[in-house]
């Protein structure tokens, strides 16, 4: 089977520690060679490992209730989507694939009765003739709402187009990427946007990434919009996003649903990766130091304190908050 790639990337160091509320994140660890789930809570900085099997287990996805989790895992060799119990067992884990395929970024829907993600009918070619589905945890059934090979592409015919990482904004609206790759294995992103899909009409409107807005100094930066989030700030429903500038230069931005208002969400890190998350009332991000080593970290909302750094021994990657 061909090398994964994880297009997510996340999140160690030390830094004074910030209290905060009530607030958990699950993540996908590697300790020793390959990923397992975990569960944090922010507050005391505990961790608790949720699988442990030899197969690399990522991407993990929560129910609106907190009971369920989601999360995709090649413990059969392929990229299948995997469902437990979050307080269950080893025991309790079923595989909800709809047959043979690679799956990736699954996302519950408000009520929890359907799951949007990403899919690619060749176990074996996870970034070809990619779709958005959705998935029913109940009957396996999925059903095809986005498919990349009708999508019309840039004028680089080479490009690989890849739909991913949706996200519900409502029982209706699924947010989602266009991606395009000169070679996705390797990660090689050339452009990706941010669309909304509406489900009832059918429809989908462009949201962010690839236009140009100003710097300070008042220059036009182009960007590469990844990483979409749906968080609710007192401003109401907010998509937060990854905006990458040239190759590797990436700040946190956030653009608001109801009247498209965006704007940069000032962190002060430099070492930003994404993605973003509004956990209770912290900002939890991943982040990528000089040495490319790769962690989990939180500031306050109100940015009064500066940042704490989730200690674990190994990479973090692919967070997702516990409701």
């Amino acid at each position: 089977m061909k090398k994964r790639s994880y297009l997510l990337a996340a999140l160690l160091s030390v830094a004074p520690f910030v209290t905060v509320g009530a607030a958990e994140v699950i993540f996908a660890g590697n300790r020793d060679g390959q990923f397992d789930l975990y569960r944090t809570d922010l507050k005391t900085s505990q961790i608790q490992q949720l699988t442990s099997t030899p197969a690399d287990e990522t991407m993990p996805a929560v129910s609106p209730d907190g009971q369920r989790l989601v999360f995709i895992s090649n413990r059969a060799g392929a990229d299948s989507i995997f469902m437990m119990p979050i307080a269950g067992n080893a025991s309790e884990v079923a595989d909800i694939s709809n047959g043979m395929g690679a799956y990736a970024n699954p996302a519950f829907s408000p009520d929890g009765s359907r799951i949007a993600v990403r899919y690619a009918p060749d176990p074996q070619e996870p970034f070809a003739a990619t779709r958005i589905v959705l998935l029913d945890p109940q009957t396996r059934k999925q059903e095809a709402i986005i498919d990349s090979t009708k999508l019309k592409t840039s004028e680089n015919s080479d490009a690989v187009v890849v739909v991913d990482r949706p996200v519900w904004v409502s029982e209706n609206l699924i947010a989602y990427l266009i991606a395009e790759y000169s070679d996705p294995e390797m990660g090689r992103l050339t452009k990706s946007t941010i669309y909304l899909f509406d489900l009832k009409k059918q429809e989908q409107t462009r949201v962010a990434g690839g236009e140009s807005y100003f710097n300070a100094d008042g220059s036009p930066m182009g960007f590469k919009a990844i990483m979409p989030v749906v968080v609710t700030t007192e401003s109401g429903r907010t998509l937060v996003f990854t905006a990458i500038r040239g190759g590797t230069d990436r700040e946190p931005m956030k653009i608001a649903l109801s009247g498209g208002e965006k704007g940069v969400v000032e962190l002060g890190d430099p070492d930003f990766f994404g993605p973003l998350l509004l956990v209770g009332d912290v900002w939890v991000y991943g982040f990528m130091d000089e040495e490319s080593n790769t962690g989990l970290a939180w500031r306050p909302a109100d940015m009064k304190s500066p940042k704490t750094v989730l200690s674990f021994n190994g990479r973090i990657i692919t967070p997702a908050a516990l409701p």
